[in-house]
């Protein structure tokens, strides 16, 4: 009878450092996926039309909440929160949209909604946020009228927050006539 003799592997680790570095990439590449289908998830959810709003009186107290309203994109999760914009409805005057800045952020942040020709308009911007804070876009949505007629803009309008090109909130606000 012939036995088959092995060469003896003398490097017992070679083999389990290799599985521990491809498990490691493997769940790198779950971690990155889930967050990329996360981000994904969140941009389908931003440009579907408007159907609810957070309820808020003048001073910011909320008074219904919708739960799709100001959250924020998975990559950006951990340096802000916004709180829902107020007035809510609008009937005239100023909307301020509050927002926390919790770890310094690059680049010009700003808000802007489709005017009534389905063109984006910028409706304010914070261009420094290097320091941690509180923030207040402040804003009249009359200027997405060309003529400023608070009647013609009667509805629910998509407000979104980017940052350069990169999308980090969106809520909505109802325009009522007085």
């Amino acid at each position: 009878m012939k036995t088959t003799t092995y060469p003896v592997d003398r490097r017992p680790y070679a083999t389990t450092n290799g599985r521990l570095v491809q498990a490691a990439l493997l769940l790198l590449w779950i971690l990155i996926g889930c967050d990329s289908r996360q981000q994904e998830d969140f941009l389908s959810a931003a440009f579907r039309p408007p159907e609810g709003f957070t309820r808020t009186d003048e001073n910011g107290q909320v008074l219904s909440e919708d739960p799709d309203d100001w959250r924020v994109a998975p990559a950006f999760r951990g340096y802000l929160r916004f709180d829902p914009a107020y007035p809510n409805p609008f009937s005239g005057g100023e909307v301020r949209l509050p927002f926390q800045v919790f770890s310094s952020l690059r680049g010009t942040l700003s808000v802007w909604a489709e005017d009534v020709e389905g063109r984006m308009r910028l409706l304010d911007e914070h261009p420094s946020l290097a320091q941690p804070g509180t923030y207040v876009f402040v804003f009249d949505p009359t200027v997405l009228s060309p003529d400023r007629d608070l009647t013609r803009l009667r509805g629910l309008h998509r407000l979104y927050v980017y940052r350069g090109n990169d999308l980090v909130s969106y809520g909505d606000l109802m325009i009522q006539v007085p």
